[in-house]
């Protein structure tokens, strides 16, 4: 890009000399510029000789996500790329890269992974454990005086790093980050009476808010929900977060998995699930809860209920859905009891580099991460998704200052983040989906008086820990 904009400079004062400009000056002036071309080229040698390369880059965004992911890679290649002779395919490989992963690493099959790929962090740990050391440490990157570097590890937000960090290896460079929030319809509450500018805090003031926002019909039949949230581990994790006695709640031991191996979920016996579901019975005692997701953001948009919990990621899709219908209010998401910490757990994707291919291939590489976390490209997918930005110079930007200015509710989730220790973060549980599955079906049938507090937490707690227990046993 460099060389490039030398050139065109040089052509165009050129075209300006001989447009009336003295033959003496001009001779000068272009000789000046034919050494401080010749310059450029002699500080920038990879930009002259590296061989054209071609890297594979494994992703699972889906919507507006695929959207803005496919746009950068597509700037990546028209500018960055196209200066270094590096060529960025983007291949959609379903929900679940790590899976795709897994089954190569069961073959033994290395060869075939991806230069780089989208891994979400809960995914990281598995593939920690697949028998080879196939991620590439960004220390050890960084440290090796080998690769071009424009993105500093100082640039990078902590809170991020601590995101795809295992056993003190940093594993995983973060890309798109996010927290949970509470949305909830503005013009709803005020016809309710509530203070719209101070929306809840605690799940007890969740409570109050659900049943004041609830209409019911003659019938008593409800024709809005105060609240749809259906209950997964993304979500339960988020309000458990901040129950400890320590910085936050790991949910299980060594560290959520982050200092070694997890092998057990904690929040049965540290006391921090079964207060959460206490607090969560005043929520289900409105009967103005919905906790089954048949379509939440729709629903929410068109009405049906009028507050939803969805991740900052989804900001721009919850602007647009409800735009003419009613001021859409943003939060943060209310912490269990006035006495529990702030704060939410960070989640979302890294982009890892795997130890395959040429060095080419792995220079090449990093020159890609490089250009997703830099300060415009974090700041895009910021604008165009919600996603918080991992490089701390994205918020010196005068787009990002601009951009807040015209849209506040965007700094909500910011402040969120800053307001969070840094060990607030997603678990490395291994088996996601079971943890997914049992929460959110025991949740449903706590919400619906199928079972008891009791059954509910044992389900969970006792359910993953004994399909924990197989999956390790079975890969160690």
């Amino acid at each position: 890009m460099k060389k490039a904009l030398a050139i065109f400079l040089t052509v165009l004062m050129t075209v300006a000399m001989f447009a009336g400009c003295n033959p003496v000056e001009s001779a000068t002036t272009e000789k000046t510029q034919a050494s401080e071309q010749a310059t450029t080229e002699a500080a920038s040698p990879t930009e002259s000789t590296v061989e054209p390369v071609t890297i594979q880059f494994w992703n699972s965004a889906e919507g507006a996500m695929a959207t803005s992911l496919e746009y950068l890679v597509n700037e990546f290649n028209t500018t960055v790329g196209a200066e270094k002779g590096i060529t960025v395919e983007s291949v959609y490989q379903g929900g679940d890269v790590v899976e795709k992963l897994k089954t190569l690493a069961q073959a033994g099959d290395y060869e075939n992974f991806p230069n780089v790929g989208q891994i979400y962090a809960a995914g990281l740990s598995a593939l920690f454990h697949m028998g080879e050391d196939v991620l590439l440490d960004m220390d050890d990157v960084y440290a090796s005086g080998q690769y071009d570097i424009s993105v500093e590890k100082a640039d990078i937000l902590d809170i991020f790093i601590r995101s795809y960090t295992y056993e003190d290896k940093w594993i995983g460079m973060p890309l798109n980050a996010s927290t949970l929030l509470m949305y909830y319809n503005k013009d709803a509450a005020v016809a309710a009476g509530l203070d719209v500018e101070n929306p809840p805090t605690t799940i007890a003031e969740l409570a109050e808010w659900t049943d004041a926002l609830t209409v019911r019909a003659a019938d008593g039949s409800i024709e809005r929900y105060g609240m749809n949230i259906q209950i997964d581990r993304y979500e339960l994790v988020n309000f458990l977060i901040g129950i400890s006695d320590g910085n936050c709640n790991y949910i299980g031991d060594n560290e959520g998995g982050r200092a070694g191996m997890m092998t057990k979920l904690t929040i049965g016996e540290d006391g921090s699930l079964e207060k959460f579901l206490t607090e969560w019975e005043k929520v289900i005692a409105t009967g103005g809860y919905k906790p089954v997701n048949d379509d939440e953001r729709g629903e929410f948009a068109n009405g049906l209920s009028a507050i939803n919990f969805q991740s900052c990621a989804q900001l721009s899709t919850m602007i647009k859905n409800t735009d003419g219908k009613f001021e859409l209010g943003v939060a943060p998401i209310p912490h269990c009891t006035a006495e529990d910490k702030v704060g939410a757990s960070v989640g979302g994707g890294s982009i890892c580099m795997f130890d395959v291919g040429t060095d080419a291939e792995k220079q090449a590489s990093f020159a890609f991460v490089q250009f997703m976390v830099s300060p415009e490209s974090q700041l895009y997918l910021f604008q165009n998704n919600g996603y918080l930005p991992v490089n701390r110079n994205s918020y010196e930007l005068d787009a990002y200052k601009a951009y807040i200015a015209e849209e506040p509710r965007a700094q909500v989730a910011v402040d969120q983040l800053m307001a969070s220790d840094p060990d607030m973060q997603e678990p490395f549980d291994l088996i996601m989906s079971e943890l997914n599955g049992l929460v959110k079906a025991n949740m449903i049938d706590f919400a619906n008086g199928v079972i008891t507090k009791e059954e509910c937490k044992n389900n969970i707690v006792d359910g993953f820990n004994a399909k924990l227990a197989d999956y390790i046993r079975a890969n160690g």
